[in-house]
């Protein structure tokens, strides 16, 4: 399966998260500070980094995620960060670090698992990667989707148009609403085409950051749409 680097000061939580992937197949290097991290880097090919948020030193997770983005082998190397909380600025803070995708603890071992399986499984088919020029231009564009599933992973969509696999998607719905949680972003895990002729895409992504807090109110919401359907 994949090899794995987690990145955590307490003991309690490495031993944790290495038992967990361990017993998915995934071999595991522990590292318990950035620096440390940073060293495992450079002496090994490793498939994804799980890191704390917050860890004493001065060098944190989100620091260690900008220095991996720095480097050009590590690019595109996926990071998950580990978090206490879910604030809107917290989750800013770690997109524009570079964080692929937050697990909230506690940590709930099937959520981590599928998102840690997810993950691997799209950037270990991300395909040739072509010479690209680094700009920063802001840009916006406003592109209408459906939302026709959810589970407590994420959305399932039909847009107008493809999206890239690995895409931070920020979503404004009234189903935020009628779930009763505040907006979470998902990433791009897949992109079909339903209909090459009208344009019809399906897109499946995961949620980016959502709290254990948050997952009563959506499994409440999946179950009430499906006693109404049955």
């Amino acid at each position: 399966m994949a090899n794995i680097l987690i990145v955590d000061d307490q003991k309690s939580i490495l031993m944790t998260l290495e038992a967990l992937l361990s017993s998915d197949g995934h071999s595991v290097v522990q590292a318990t500070n950035a620096i440390d991290a940073v060293h495992h880097l450079t002496q090994e090919k490793f498939d994804l980094v799980i890191t704390d948020a917050i860890m004493p030193g001065g060098s944190d997770g989100y620091a260690l995620t900008r220095t991996i983005r720095k480097q050009p082998q590590l690019v595109k190397l996926p990071v998950i960060l580990l978090t206490g909380k879910r604030e809107k600025s917290d989750v800013e803070k770690g997109l524009e670090a570079g964080v692929n995708d937050y697990i909230i603890k506690p940590i709930d071992p099937d959520m981590l698992l599928a998102k840690v399986r997810t993950i691997v499984s799209v950037d270990a088919n991300q395909g040739t990667a072509f010479s690209e020029a680094a700009v920063s231009i802001k840009a916006e564009w406003e592109i209408k989707n459906e939302i026709v599933a959810v589970s407590e992973l994420g959305f399932t969509l039909h847009s107008s148009v493809p999206m890239p696999i690995g895409k931070i998607l920020r979503i404004k719905s009234t189903i935020f609403n009628e779930i009763g949680i505040d907006p979470v972003a998902i990433r791009i895990d897949s992109c079909e085409d339903l209909n090459p002729i009208e344009n019809a895409w399906k897109i499946h992504g995961h949620f980016v950051g959502i709290a254990e807090k948050e997952l009563t109110p959506l499994r409440l919401f999946i179950r009430a749409k499906q006693s109404k359907a049955s």
